[in-house]
């Protein structure tokens, strides 16, 4: 794999991953948005501005890992293939 490849597969997925976390995020906070105002009772926060940020953040850390084990799966197959062909 060209690791110009490998950095746009993890980059694309970690991006996916962020959209779907901020959109879970900005959803919790519409249906419950107490929940979000007493993380940090010492401090007024807005909470759908605040769990869009957590959720996209979320989904940066949790797509990232995605697409890069992934890519660690997808070398392991090649390289058990090269090994039966040789």
């Amino acid at each position: 794999m060209m690791l110009i490849r490998v950095i746009a597969t993890v980059t694309a997925v970690a991006l996916f991953g962020m959209l779907l976390g901020a959109a879970f995020g900005w959803g919790a906070a519409t249906i419950a948005p107490s929940f979000f105002k007493s993380v940090m009772p010492w401090k007024e926060i807005e909470p759908v501005g605040f769990a869009t940020v957590l959720g996209a953040f979320g989904g940066v850390m949790c797509g990232g890992a995605l697409g890069v084990f992934a890519l660690i799966l997808q070398a392991i197959a090649d390289w058990r293939k090269r090994g039966k062909e040789g």
